[in-house]
């Protein structure tokens, strides 16, 4: 490290240990549009407004959208995933979209557009991602996102953190893969956790802080340490005033 002590000096060479740890990269967020999804699809292009059916539906979303409390709200602005990962779009008619990520649904829709529209560019939002956070949090219940992802750690950020006995270090996730619930335990405290294919949430995810193993004898403790505490006083002020009368 170099530095100047003051100013017209010379230059002197510092030496110290330091530590370094490389950082793992961050896992990618690969999630698919699957049957019943609720989008919102914006096409912002230049060509008139009155030529883009898109662009009623994206109005009506912008002056709406931050205003929606519950993801069920969104699924009156946008489009509904079928079944079969079919969606069907004005001018478009219907197109399959499920199983592909946001930007490859994202390129198909440009490439079908390109045709009909003047340099469209297409926006892909998910309007009914869902997740619930239970157990040791300050807050559990049922979010939900309009961000294309949402990680575990956000997540449990949302929903006020982890209580002091919440397990960080045994957080329960329960996915639905396949129609077959999976149950994963995942170690926040573990650097190498942000590589995990886990780090980012699906919808429908349901993560459980678990308490820790030793949680019933703290907090037995904590409720019963003001009892002798009062306890305590009390002995000493009688012995006081024994002590004092005699």
């Amino acid at each position: 490290m170099t530095y100047l002590k003051h100013e017209g000096e010379l230059k002197e060479e510092v030496t110290y240990d330091s530590v370094y740890r490389e950082v793992p990269s961050v896992a990618l967020a690969l999630n698919t549009l699957r049957p019943f999804d609720q989008i919102l699809v914006e096409v912002k292009t230049v060509t008139p407004p009155e030529y883009n059916p898109f662009a009623y539906v994206e109005s009506v979303a912008g002056n709406n959208i931050a205003n929606i409390q519950h993801p069920e709200q969104g699924s009156l602005l946008g489009y509904t995933v079928d079944e079969n990962g079919i969606v069907d779009l004005p001018l478009i008619g219907e197109v399959a979209l499920g199983g592909l990520t946001y930007t490859q649904a994202e390129k198909k829709l440009k490439g079908i557009l390109t045709d009909m529209m003047d340099q469209p560019a297409v926006r892909v939002k998910l309007l009914n991602f869902r997740f619930s956070v239970l157990g040791e949090v300050m807050r559990p219940g049922i979010y939900g996102t309009y961000n294309r992802e949402m990680s575990v750690l956000e997540a449990v950020a949302k929903a006020g953190g982890a209580k002091e006995f919440g397990n960080r270090a045994k957080v329960k996730l329960l996915r639905k893969v396949n129609g077959q619930m999976q149950t994963i335990y995942l170690n926040l405290n573990d650097e190498r956790f942000i590589t995990s294919p886990y780090y980012y949430l699906q919808q429908e995810d349901v993560l459980v802080i678990l308490p820790i193993k030793r949680r019933p004898t703290l907090e037995y403790i904590q409720r019963n340490v003001s009892i002798v505490a009062s306890i305590t006083a009390a002995i000493v002020s009688i012995v006081t005033l024994i002590t004092v009368n005699k």
